[in-house]
């Protein structure tokens, strides 16, 4: 079943800062050969951050880059969207992710699994800095499984009244942590599900030594060949060897 055919997902938004040309030609191949439309989320880039939307949006305890909280307001904006139109299940994705070779097949199974969830809820699909479901808990057939935080912002399927929620937040606070650490703020407060998927379908590109990161400090100023071995390094040991145990 491809859920972007049967309008099981309505829509899938892309967060992306315009001066990244190559993520964008990236996702345009990616989704292209994938048959998947798509929306750039393009307003709130980092360059375009002036003084009113700062004090508007920003907690002066904030101490994170410019970069950083214009991927949080773009998620922001996605949110509005899918509120704004009533979407049921919409895909968010940042513009630096790869996806798995049955991407489509292993992403209905998914979103045939959550039809017999009542929103709201949130439905993480990559593995981040390689996160994965403990081997004790998976159960054959089985693909959601609750979870206490997101993974990260690269890849998740939410719907209108998860949004809401979001927003309706942001209507009285302002915006203090990074994005992956905002959403389970967030959805922890207003007690909104987290499922993690197992397979996970989706790796950063940023993380696996595609691209330089933009946001991470610490991988920032790493050579792509140093991330692309931590990467793998990481994956070795959280999805094969500490799931041994787990």
């Amino acid at each position: 079943m491809n859920p972007f055919k049967t309008g099981a997902i309505e829509a899938v938004y892309v967060i992306h800062a315009r001066k990244f040309a190559d993520r964008a030609a990236h996702m345009k191949r990616l989704l292209g050969r994938l048959e998947i439309p798509y929306e750039i989320i393009a307003p709130y880039d980092a360059d375009m951050l002036d003084a009113a939307t700062k004090n508007r949006f920003l907690s002066p305890a904030n101490s994170h880059s410019d970069g950083e909280n214009s991927c949080t307001l773009k998620h922001f904006e996605a949110w509005r969207r899918i509120a704004e139109r009533n979407q049921r299940l919409v895909l968010i994705l940042e513009d630096d992710v790869v996806v798995a070779e049955n991407f489509i097949e292993e992403l209905g199974e998914i979103v045939e699994e959550a039809q017999q969830l009542a929103p709201p809820y949130t439905i993480q699909i990559g593995c981040a800095n390689n996160m994965y479901v403990p081997r004790k808990t998976l159960v054959p057939g089985k693909h959601l499984y609750l979870s206490g935080e997101v993974r990260a912002t690269d890849a998740y399927l939410i719907g209108a009244e998860t949004a809401r929620r979001r927003l309706g937040w942001l209507d009285h606070n302002r915006i203090h942590l990074p994005p992956d650490h905002l959403c389970t703020f967030i959805d922890g407060q207003q007690k909104t599900p987290i499922y993690w998927s197992d397979p996970t379908l989706v790796e950063q590109g940023s993380m696996n030594g595609l691209f330089p990161s933009e946001l991470d400090r610490r991988r920032k100023s790493r050579p792509l060949w140093y991330l692309k071995v931590r990467f793998w390094w990481q994956r070795l040991r959280k999805k094969y060897i500490y799931r041994l145990f787990r």
